[in-house]
């Protein structure tokens, strides 16, 4: 799931602990004490299960605003009758409907929705009350009726989002989503400066009660802070307690999680879908979508510290604690001396990296605005078909539901072929096809008219799994691109550019439902079929990385993916300069954690995006 991932990129490449024994000076990383107690045994199993929590809460939240900003067809209220409604009454309310109601000049709509005719003229009355004009003024209403079949109500119709005003539904939309981008760049920032536990949990309790509040929220300015505040926690608390369960994971166990913690953010969005479906009205979705989350304030007492962040911190008697504990459950027996030792980084050159060194060569500064583009637009398509569901054809929630549910054989399909045919034509051939599978519906609409929306929803249910695909894939090309030094930072600049084009995303929606009609649900899927479709022909550009040793050093990524050139010239400068024997056990561990780092990008990416 696209949130879930886009936040996980910054959450690959936590520096692993070195532990040295004062006995015998024998280096041991941290992971092979992980792996002495069960590199994921029962209690690292228990307390990534707790951590799964907060992704189903995800699921509810991320694109809660397709149910709570939908805005139901709608049309000008008639004047001065006072019990109108979209669905006509009677034949006698059809002709005041007739007379007062313009025609559409948008294909697909029958009735203008924003202008109303007024009277000019002598004016007559209606056995209903309602006014007769002879010669008519178009105007922009006021008031509007709405199409109760799809919506009981909604946060939009509730406060006439409409019309001249619906921008400030997308509005609303990208505050959300700029609450997310703040949320994942300050709860970083905290979890390693507090811990991740206390990140966590602060989060947790401002998550909950931020989005119960929401429900009783009646003011539009009052809306968009609460929805910043509830965008920003919803990722602060998923995040560290991903952390958590991450650093208590040993490296070569962390497959399966990283594949697992995906599914039940999509269980998330499938069930918002039938609870939406059943409640229909905003105040009750989303009230019932957040009492859930009073569950998880146990889990102060229920999920531990990181061990690995204490043990940076030198609070060796904390983590030992925590460290113990998962041996007990894990039935496990650990030796002693293990924490008769003193931890520190082993990647001190890392720290000496900057984000301007990501534009330092033409190779670099090529590789890292090409990876910065793919994640805007990869980002702005997933995000904008997901909220592009209430503009498609035939049943909203059934749209809805299978557009959450494609993202599971998307998920299966990156997992089978990221190691086959490699990342750069995965991620170029899945935004190719959905791209094009987007782009296709205005044949669909333009050459099948009458019966086109059947096949206008199956191509975005196909754009959608796609699209899905290429975001995964993003996360392990890109990762494995940027060399080591600079992961991080790539990574993270990543993450801020997919953040802003998630942002971007609902203008594009919006604009569709102004325009409404046939062209309206076609104008969001054909802009973002083309971008995707570019997107996946510049990717080419970018050089395949499966089977390759990651790149450590800015020259290292200055080099790669020349044809032979990146081992040859690494392995001719460590003979050069005479330090094969030199670096001896060091440079074993630096492989050692570089294979680590590569095994946790396709786990975690192999369930994933990015």
């Amino acid at each position: 799931m696209g949130s879930i991932d886009m936040l996980r990129c910054s959450t690959l490449f936590w520096d692993d602990c070195t532990c040295y024994h004062t006995e015998h000076m024998t280096a041991m990383r941290f992971d092979d004490v992980l792996d002495e107690i069960g590199g994921f045994g029962r209690y690292q199993k228990w307390v990534f299960f707790l951590t799964l929590g907060p992704n189903l809460l995800a699921g509810f939240i991320m694109l809660n605003p397709v149910f709570l900003l939908g805005i139901p067809e709608h049309r000008c209220a008639i004047p001065n009758c006072e019990n109108d409604t979209f669905e006509v009454q009677s034949p006698t309310h059809q002709e005041s409907i007739d007379e007062y109601i313009p025609l559409s000049n948008t294909k697909g709509l029958k009735y203008d929705r924003c202008n109303i005719l007024l009277p000019s003229g002598n004016i007559s009355m209606t056995t209903e009350g309602a006014l007769l004009p002879n010669d008519s003024l178009r105007e922009a209403c006021s008031k509007w009726v709405y199409d109760l079949s799809v919506f009981t109500d909604t946060f939009a119709s509730e406060h006439n989002l409409v019309c001249d005003k619906e921008i400030q539904v997308a509005n609303a939309e990208m505050i959300f989503y700029g609450g997310m981008l703040v949320g994942s760049l300050a709860s970083g920032i905290f979890a390693d400066v507090y811990g991740r536990k206390p990140v966590m949990y602060v989060s947790l309790v401002i998550m909950v009660i931020s989005n119960i509040g929401l429900a009783w929220v009646h003011a539009y300015w009052l809306f968009v802070i609460v929805e910043f505040i509830l965008g920003a926690s919803v990722i602060a608390t998923f995040m560290p307690g991903y952390i958590i369960s991450l650093e208590l994971t040993s490296s070569s166990k962390r497959a399966w999680p990283g594949v697992i913690s995906d599914f039940p953010y999509v269980l998330g969005l499938i069930l918002m879908a039938v609870v939406a479906y059943i409640v229909r009205e905003w105040f009750k979705l989303q009230l019932y979508t957040s009492l859930p989350g009073l569950l998880f304030l146990s889990y102060w007492w229920l999920i531990p510290e990181s061990p690995r962040w204490l043990l940076t911190k030198g609070r060796v008697a904390e983590a030992k604690v925590i460290i113990e504990k998962a041996a007990r459950w894990n039935k496990t027996v650990l030796p002693k001396q293990f924490f008769k030792s003193k931890c520190m980084d082993d990647m001190d050159t890392d720290k000496t990296a900057s984000f301007l060194q990501l534009f330092s060569s033409k190779k670099m500064c090529k590789t890292t605005v090409i990876v910065f583009v793919n994640w805007t637009i990869v980002a702005m398509t997933y995000f904008g078909l997901a909220l592009n569901s209430d503009n498609l054809a035939g049943n909203l929630y059934l749209n809805f539901g299978l557009s959450a549910a494609v993202e599971i054989p998307a998920y299966f399909l990156v997992i089978y072929l990221v190691d086959r045919i490699g990342r750069r034509w995965l991620f170029t051939g899945s935004m190719l096809v959905g791209g094009l599978a987007c782009a296709s519906t205005v044949l669909a609409i333009e050459y099948e008219p009458g019966g086109g929306d059947a096949i206008v929803v199956a191509l975005a249910m196909l754009g959608k799994l796609f699209i899905t695909a290429a975001y995964s894939t993003a996360h392990i090309h890109s990762a494995e691109l940027f060399p080591t030094v600079i992961r991080n930072a790539g990574m993270g600049g990543a993450s801020l550019f997919a953040s802003l084009g998630t942002m971007v995303a609902p203008y594009i929606v919006t604009e569709g439902e102004q325009l409404g009609g046939i062209w309206g649900e076609a104008f969001p899927l054909v802009v973002f079929g083309a971008l995707a479709f570019l997107t996946g022909i510049l990717s080419l550009a970018l050089p395949e990385t499966l089977g390759k040793n990651l790149p450590e050093t800015v020259e290292d990524g200055e080099r790669f993916g020349r044809t032979g050139a990146f081992n040859l010239v690494r392995s001719l400068r460590l003979h050069k300069s005479g330090d094969y024997e030199r670096i001896g056990d060091h440079s074993y561990q630096a492989s050692i954690k570089e294979d680590s780092e590569h095994e946790l990008l396709v786990s975690q990416d192999n369930s994933f995006k990015s």
